[in-house]
């Protein structure tokens, strides 16, 4: 079967390891890795009779989110290192507003940070 034949959440196993599908062309590991890249070309065998669509949500735990949302922030305020003060407070400004936002919509509640 090829990659993209393989439902959103449906588990597979490609070149020695078992992963599970969580976008059009992404996949992480059965232990919420690094989402990984796999060819839509990919050749892989399903995981079970049949593997069935399941809630990227059921996927993705509360705290791999919160990690992969402070992970992110911290990238952004480091690359902000460079600026003076002067030009990196409004834009620190901006990317909280953001920041909580987006754990807002991701029900992350008050403090996304884990």
């Amino acid at each position: 079967m090829k990659f993209p034949q393989v439902p959103v959440g449906g588990r597979f196993d490609y070149q020695g390891e078992t992963l599970i599908k969580i976008g059009p062309m992404t996949a992480c590991n059965e232990r919420g890795g690094d989402a990984r890249l796999i060819p839509r070309s990919a050749v892989v065998t399903p995981v079970g009779a049949t593997p069935e669509a399941q809630p990227v949500a059921s996927i993705l735990t509360q705290a791999l989110v919160r990690e992969a949302l402070a992970a992110f922030d911290e990238r952004l305020r480091s690359a902000l290192g460079a600026l003076d003060q002067a030009e990196r407070a409004p834009i620190e400004a901006a990317l909280e507003t953001a920041r909580r936002e987006l754990a807002a919509r991701l029900g992350l509640g008050a403090d996304p940070n884990p």
